[in-house]
């Protein structure tokens, strides 16, 4: 932790950060939020041992970078905390959720622990083509919503965009815990290089992300980025809907992904936006593993974004699979923005 003490001592404890925490603002204490979390860092780096206070306070943040944005002064409690975590993971200190997250993509190859097939969605119309763009669909649309993976496919293909026949987690869920992903990182960048792929385009926000950041040989395009590009060749109709657009958080604040979803949306129907959006918006508290270990607290945070939603909207459209089930468990009425596009072309 010592290699991270000019990013600790960035904080100058203003509390600006306790204003955004999604986590504080749920549980209330200085241990609970950024700021708090930025002073266990420094203990842990002085040698001190890890309480289980501490161990929690560390593993319920959603990584959701408010505090980043927010800073005053430039410091990143983000990267801190992921930075302890690794080293709770290092000292032996491994929650059972942890631990049960990495069994699962062991023994499955996918973070929900599913044996059934992960191209289960893909139709027998539907094969890959040697285009230089291949589609990632990711775990959740792979095992859980089939159908915004053959949406999103039903766009993309229409490109000539393939598909990988042997992918696996891109290994966010443990990265942003802690752990090693190294394993899946290198299969799934031989099975990019072995489709001959240039550019890799994804649905989710945490793959997003993590294709972003800790992979490397190829460019990554979101959907909404590429559906942005080809607007004028979708052939979408005009929905006489209304609906409002939740940032996810890997997308959004941390890379800045906030008009070409916007864009996307307003050729097809309204949009009404919330009253806090873009760098502002609410974190729906699934992110970091909080949903798996702490699901009161998860779900919990997903309450409090749901205030923000504006009244009469027919849907919440967001682009993160697990912003859509955090917020679907609150009762919200949700579509992924491919669902969304695939309604207007159908």
């Amino acid at each position: 932790m010592r290699e991270y003490l000019r990013d600790i001592v960035k904080c100058v404890k203003c509390g600006r950060c306790r204003t955004v925490c999604p986590s504080q603002q749920v549980q209330g204490w200085e241990s609970s939020g950024a700021r708090g979390r930025m002073q266990m860092a420094l203990g842990m780096a002085f040698g001190l041992e890890p309480s289980n206070s501490l161990i929690t306070s560390i593993l319920t943040c959603t990584t959701c970078q408010q505090c980043v944005t927010e800073c005053p002064s430039g410091a990143d409690p983000h990267q801190v905390t992921r930075a302890a975590r690794r080293k709770l993971v290092e000292l032996g200190h491994t929650a059972s959720h942890q631990v049960e997250m990495q069994d699962r993509i062991r023994n499955t190859g996918n973070s929900l622990g599913d044996r059934s097939s992960r191209t289960a969605w893909l139709t027998e119309t539907q094969v890959p083509v040697d285009s230089g763009y291949v589609y990632f669909a990711g775990c959740l649309a792979s095992y859980r919503y089939q159908s915004t993976a053959t949406a999103t496919y039903g766009i993309l293909s229409k490109f000539g965009v393939g598909f990988l026949e042997d992918e696996q987690c891109c290994g966010s869920p443990l990265f942003r815990m802690g752990l090693d992903a190294s394993d899946l990182i290198a299969h799934n960048s031989r099975q990019i290089e072995a489709a001959g792929a240039h550019t890799v385009i994804v649905g989710c926000a945490g793959c997003y992300s993590m294709l972003k950041e800790q992979y490397q040989g190829f460019d990554v395009l979101h959907l909404s980025e590429f559906l942005e590009e080809k607007l004028d060749e979708l052939s979408a109709g005009r929905l006489d809907i209304s609906v409002t657009y939740h940032d996810p958080c890997h997308l959004g604040r941390a890379y800045g992904i906030y008009d070409a979803p916007r864009k996307v949306i307003e050729e097809i129907c309204t949009l009404v936006e919330m009253d806090a959006s873009r760098e502002k918006a609410s974190c729906c508290g699934g992110g970091g593993g909080v949903r798996m270990g702490y699901p009161e607290l998860s779900g919990s945070m997903a309450g409090e974004l749901k205030k923000n939603i504006p009244a009469g909207v027919d849907y919440v459209v967001t682009s993160c699979p697990l912003c859509f089930r955090n917020l679907s468990d609150t009762g919200v009425k949700m579509l992924d923005l491919a669902d969304l596009v695939w309604m207007a072309i159908e």
